[in-house]
């Protein structure tokens, strides 16, 4: 009997997964359009539709870790206007943002131009916001900056930050990763994704990686993806 390949086996499960997290969100968006905005069924409608999109998100990501990890994805790089680019992250994740009371906005130079694979910044743009989403107090920013030979695109967040060592009642325990983006990446598998993707990035023997560090915007976490251009 040949052995099981687990890995290929719950691969195959998380996408026939996404396919039906997918055909409910088609019909929560399709029940939504039967009531106004301004219904209380629409608003509990939104919410699902939300929950929804971020379950979506986590089935994407968790296959294309699986690629990565198994040298089973060949990264497809482009170049992006990556103002346009941020800016539609912003728009597709604002509803979230919304939801839980917090502005999302995005700083980059019009006329900056990045090259990197797509679909896997989109992932982990994605994970990365709705890490920052569990700890920010009012606000999330995307921001993109070229630095030496890299494109640097950091996730912020104005929650309690990780260098805290005094309780600051955000309901987290006293250590250095605390009550920010980063205490969710490292307790799950969003950091080591986000590592798999910057790495996969290469350019003139450079790869890329990442950088915790705090927000000199607005205080808290700060996820930096460096990506060699």
């Amino acid at each position: 009997m040949n052995k099981l390949d687990i890995g290929t086996l719950l691969a195959s499960l998380i996408h026939e997964s996404k396919n039906t997290v997918g055909h409910l969100m088609f019909q929560t968006q399709t029940a939504k359009s039967n009531f106004p905005p301004s219904d209380t069924m629409y608003e509990q409608l939104d919410n699902i539709e939300s929950d929804l999109k971020r379950l979506n998100d986590c089935w994407v990501e968790y296959l294309y870790l699986y690629k990565l990890a198994s040298n089973g994805y060949d990264i497809q790089c482009d170049t992006y206007a990556v103002d346009d680019f941020l800016d539609e992250q912003v728009f597709v994740l604002k509803p979230s943002a919304k939801e839980h009371k917090i502005g999302l906005t995005f700083i980059c130079d019009a006329n900056l131009i990045g090259i990197f694979d797509e679909r896997l910044l989109i992932s982990v743009i994605s994970t990365g916001f709705y890490n920052a989403l569990r700890f920010a107090h009012k606000q999330i920013i995307f921001k993109a900056e070229k630095v030496d030979h890299f494109l640097v695109i950091s996730i912020e967040d104005d929650g309690c930050g990780f260098d805290n060592t005094e309780d600051d009642g955000c309901g987290f325990d006293n250590t250095e990763d605390e009550g920010s983006v980063l205490t969710e990446y490292n307790t799950s598998l969003g950091l080591h994704f986000a590592e798999l993707t910057a790495k996969a990035h290469s350019n003139n023997k450079q790869h890329g990686y990442i950088e915790k560090a705090s927000s000199e915007t607005l205080g808290g976490a700060s996820l930096k993806i460096y990506l060699p251009q």
